[in-house]
């Protein structure tokens, strides 16, 4: 399978010239000119927030799944999957609402065609102030439980990521996750990896390379510092990509990459970067075939 880009898609934000119309309309205007609009830069795929599709109405998603079958891009994957106001953590976690909430977010994203959904949501899993560490774990195993119920009826794999500890207090690397991953040991739950989570927390991108090899990293975000576009910085101040692509390609990666940036600068360098993209992971890609055949 040939390597995809895609980008993520975020209603509202990622399409500046929607002029900020956050009705129903505009919002499936702005997935229209999202979707357009990424087409045309050239990306494989796009993802979509969950949000985006659970907050419609059924009417309202008929609207935008039409929008979306109309589309040359597919949506493999979806992103901010769990709302803040829903708790997976703490004391006022609700399995019942989580359960209604995770049956309609499964079933949306299975309609337009999904595959995967990350789990990051910070808000959602965040430990409260005093609340055990241990019972705060346990709970996460029990909402990933579910999480494989609704997976397994979907045919959606649901990938943990890890955030850095400015959005998340649990959870923060790779290794943590699949350590996570592990210990679940359900078929459809992984793992994502993000360079910008990655390069925050000081996380080596070789750690990339056994969680490759026995099947945990399913899905793998990229973003330069700051939430830049890859290609947007220049040399000295962006991280090295070159070094991320060759441990996933060494590592036989056979995933989708998404890019997951700034939203100012979709429209400006997306189309830009995709090309910076896709040279370096060509030019990996042809060093490393060199090498093999030596």
């Amino acid at each position: 399978m040939q390597t995809e880009f895609g980008c993520c898609l975020i209603i509202g934000s990622f399409v500046p010239q929607s002029n900020g119309d956050n009705s129903i309309k505009g919002k499936v205007t702005q997935l229209q000119e999202g979707l357009d609009l990424l087409a045309e830069n050239g990306y494989d795929f796009a993802e979509l927030t969950v949000q985006f599709l659970t907050q419609l109405t059924d009417e309202e998603f008929q609207q935008a799944k039409k929008v979306i079958q109309q589309s040359p891009l597919d949506i493999p994957v979806c992103n901010s999957f769990i709302p803040p106001q829903l708790k997976v953590v703490g004391p006022t976690v609700s399995f019942a609402d989580l359960d209604t909430y995770l049956e309609l977010a499964m079933k949306r994203v299975h309609e337009i065609g999904g595959k995967q959904i990350v789990f990051g949501s910070g808000g959602a899993r965040n430990i409260p102030e005093e609340f055990s560490t241990a019972e705060a774990y346990e709970q996460i195993t029990q909402f990933l439980s579910r999480c494989e119920t609704y997976g397994a009826k979907y045919g959606i794999t649901i990938a943990i990521e890890p955030l850095n500890k400015a959005e998340s207090n649990i959870i923060n690397t790779v290794k943590e996750a699949i350590s996570l991953a592990e210990e679940v040991n359900l078929p459809h739950i992984k793992v994502l990896a993000d360079s910008y989570h990655m390069d925050l927390e000081n996380e080596s991108f070789t750690f990339l390379t056994q969680g490759i090899k026995d099947g945990w990293i399913s899905h793998v975000h990229i973003s330069d510092r700051n939430r830049r576009f890859p290609g947007e910085l220049n040399e000295e101040e962006s991280m090295d990509f070159s070094k991320l692509f060759l441990v996933l390609q060494e590592a036989k990666y056979k995933g989708r990459i998404s890019a997951e940036c700034n939203a100012a600068s979709l429209v400006e360098v997306s189309a830009q970067s995709l090309q910076f993209v896709k040279n370096t992971w060509f030019a990996q890609e042809e060093g490393l075939t060199n090498v093999q055949s030596d």
